[in-house]
C-alpha cells in the first residue's frame, strides 16, 4: 500500500528531529549497496580496507569499479589496463600493474559475506586530451570510427579543463551504439568478466547516449535543441535511413529517438545472452536516470523494457537531490514502474548531510522500494587519509545502517 501524504510528513518530521536514528526500523531484508568508484584505490590493501571498511556499515552489495574509458582493472585479453595503476598520467596505458583488482576485491567480498558486482562504465572511451600511448591498444588510436559525432558530425573529443582553447570540466568521449561493432565488442567485454571471474553481479554505467553535452557549430545549434546532440556519425546515419526509411534524422525526430534507444537495447540484449551462457544466475543491473520517461526522452534509455525482458533484473536510478520532496515525487513514481520479478533500487547522494540522508532513506523504505544505493564510498571513508571514517559514516552506523539485512533475491529465491 502506498503511504499516505500524512504517514510520509510524519517520516519527515521524525527524522528532522533525530536525523538518522528515524526512517523506519532497520528492516531484515534490503538492497544496500555502494558504489566504489575507480579513483578509491591504487594498491591491493586500498581495495581491502574498501571491503573491510563496506562491510562495517553493514552493506551487502558492493559496486565495484572495473571499467572507466576504455581501460580495465581486471585482466583482459580485449582492453588494455588502466594507467592509474602504474603512474600519474595516460602514458603507462596498457601496462600490467602486477596484481588483479577485481580478484582481490571478489576475494575479500567472499570472505565478509558480500556480494561484489563488477561495476563498468558502458559507452565512455576516453576522458581526457592527454590521449593514451598509440601502441597501448585503446580504442582511441584503434577505432576512431567508433566514436560519437554530435549534431554537426564532428567526433566526440573529451573535455578537458586543460585545454587551453576551450576550459570545461572533464567529461568523457563516449562510443556510438549505432556501430553494430560498437555492439559486439562491449558486449564481448562483460562476457569475459562473467566467463573468468565468480562476480556476483555486472553494473552498467553510462549505458546512454551523453545528452548533458551540448557544444556544437553554430550552424546546428537547432538540431541539436531539437534532436539531441549524439550520434551523427556515418555508420549510424545509414543505418537509421536504411532501417527506417527516413532519409535525415531531421525529417522525423520520433523516429529518431525511438532508432537511437533501440540501438542501447540491443546492446543490452546481446550482452545479456553472451553472459548468461556462462551464468544463467548473474545478476544484472544498471545505474538509470530517474524518471523513466527523461530517460528514454533525452537519453535514450529504456530501462523498464529492459526489466519486462529480463535482461535487467535491477534499476538503480540515479536520485540525487538535497531535496527531500523532490525524491519523495521520485519514490512515488518509480512505485508505480515496478515489473514482477525485477527490482528498483533507488540511488542517493552521500554527499548530503546525515540529517538529508536519513531522511531519503526513511522515504525509500516507506515506498517500500527494494533497497538503496549510496554514491559513493569517498563520501564514508578519505581515501587520501589511509581510509579513515569520515563522521558520516559513524552517525549512518547508529541509525539506518544498524543492522545487517539480506538481500531481497535471496529470500526470492529459497523455496
Amino acid at each position: 500500500m502506498k503511504p499516505t501524504r500524512i504517514a510520509t510528513m510524519l517520516v519527515l518530521a521524525a527524522t528532522a528531529l533525530l536525523p538518522v536514528r528515524a526512517a523506519a526500523e532497520n528492516p531484515e531484508t534490503e538492497v544496500r549497496a555502494l558504489w566504489i568508484t575507480r579513483w578509491d584505490y591504487r594498491k591491493p590493501e586500498d581495495v581491502r580496507k574498501i571491503v573491510e571498511n563496506s562491510v562495517s556499515l553493514n552493506f551487502n552489495v558492493l559496486l565495484f569499479q572495473t571499467r572507466g574509458n576504455g581501460t580495465v582493472f581486471y585482466r583482459s585479453e580485449i582492453e588494455p589496463w588502466a594507467w592509474e595503476l602504474t603512474g600519474e598520467d595516460a602514458s603507462t596505458t596498457g601496462q600490467d600493474p602486477g596484481w588483479d583488482p577485481l580478484a582481490v576485491a571478489i576475494e575479500e567480498a567472499h570472505r565478509h559475506g558480500v556480494e561484489l558486482h563488477a561495476y563498468m562504465n558502458v559507452f565512455p572511451a576516453w576522458r581526457s586530451q592527454e590521449f593514451p600511448p598509440r601502441d597501448s591498444g585503446q580504442l582511441w588510436w584503434e577505432h576512431p570510427d567508433w566514436f560519437m559525432c554530435d549534431a554537426s558530425g564532428r567526433r566526440m573529443i573529451p573535455r578537458d579543463p586543460n585545454d587551453p582553447d576551450n576550459p570545461k570540466p572533464a567529461w568523457y568521449s563516449f562510443l556510438s551504439p549505432g556501430v553494430p561493432e560498437v555492439q559486439d565488442y562491449l558486449a564481448s567485454l562483460f562476457e569475459e568478466v562473467v566467463a573468468n571471474y565468480d562476480v556476483d553481479g555486472i553494473h552498467y554505467d553510462y549505458i546512454r547516449y551523453p545528452h548533458e553535452i551540448h557544444e556544437v557549430g553554430a550552424d546546428y545549434k537547432d538540431r541539436e535543441k531539437a534532436l539531441g546532440n549524439w550520434s551523427y556519425d556515418p555508420v549510424s546515419l545509414a543505418r537509421f535511413a536504411k532501417e527506417t526509411g527516413v532519409a535525415s534524422p531531421d525529417l522525423d525526430p520520433e523516429a529518431w529517438t525511438r532508432w537511437r534507444a533501440a540501438q542501447i537495447t540491443e546492446f543490452v540484449r546481446k550482452a545479456d545472452a553472451l553472459m548468461r551462457s556462462h551464468d544463467p544466475d548473474i545478476f544484472v543491473s544498471a545505474a538509470v536516470m530517474a524518471d523513466p520517461d527523461d530517460a528514454y526522452r533525452t537519453k535514450y534509455q529504456d530501462y523498464v523494457t529492459w526489466m519486462q525482458k529480463g535482461w535487467l533484473n535491477a534499476a538503480v536510478t540515479m536520485g540525487y537531490t538535497s531535496d527531500n520532496e523532490k525524491y519523495e515525487a521520485r519514490m512515488e513514481d518509480l512505485k508505480s514502474r515496478r515489473v514482477d520479478g525485477q527490482y528498483i533500487v533507488p540511488g542517493l547522494s552521500l554527499g548530503n548531510d546525515a540529517e538529508t540522508v536519513g531522511t531519503q532513506v526513511g522515504l525509500t523504505r516507506s515506498y517500500a522500494m527494494d533497497g538503496f544505493a549510496g554514491f559513493a564510498y569517498s563520501h564514508l571513508f578519505d581515501r587520501d587519509n589511509g581510509h579513515a571514517p569520515r563522521e558520516l559514516a559513524g552517525q549512518l552506523l547508529e541509525g539506518p545502517f544498524r543492522d545487517k539485512a539480506r538481500l531481497p533475491w535471496d529470500d526470492d529465491n529459497t523455496e
